[in-house]
């Protein structure tokens, strides 16, 4: 196996961490400043169909962009606990692929189940996440998550369409 191939498998695997540390930092930790160090400061968090989101209605959309608007952003999903300890929501990463484009610039897929269980476990909601990711100071970060919640029938968007 090449240096370069080698190289690949590293990346892929320090990437693969990454998105499932920040997945159990959003639900367990009570403190989010290791977890804001995991994206980059122009990271955008783009989330298309926001729960409670009523379809057709592209107003209820919402972009975060920079880390000072995703601190403000986390803050508030805390303070009405969809997000953090106690909530009892659950963020589950399956199905990852990961493309690693070049030694500073990677993109992957997958499937996220979002599960709650305050007196049992229910599912709340299904989607997909396309991010891209850039090697910072010798580290993988989060620059960009486009948060895509299935519909019933709904496919995900490829990557190249908004």
């Amino acid at each position: 196996m090449s240096d370069s191939e080698i190289r690949k498998l590293i990346d892929e695997a320090e990437i693969r961490n990454l998105v499932g540390k920040l997945a159990i930092m959003a639900d367990l930790y009570e403190d989010l400043e290791e977890y804001y160090t995991y994206w980059t400061q122009d990271a955008t968090f783009d989330m298309r169909e926001p729960v409670g989101w009523k379809e057709g209605d592209k107003s209820q959309a919402w972009i975060v962009k920079g880390l000072d608007e995703l601190k403000a952003n986390r803050k508030q999903l805390r303070e009405v606990g969809f997000q953090g300890p106690g909530s009892n929501v659950w963020h589950a990463n399956t199905t990852l692929f990961i493309d690693v484009k070049d030694e500073a610039n990677a993109e992957a897929q997958s499937y996220w189940v979002l599960l709650g269980s305050s007196d049992s476990v229910q599912l709340l909601r299904v989607g997909h996440y396309h991010d891209t990711f850039r090697k910072t100071d010798g580290k993988w970060k989060l620059a960009y998550r486009r948060v895509t919640p299935g519909l019933a029938g709904a496919v995900p968007p490829k990557p190249d369409e908004g």
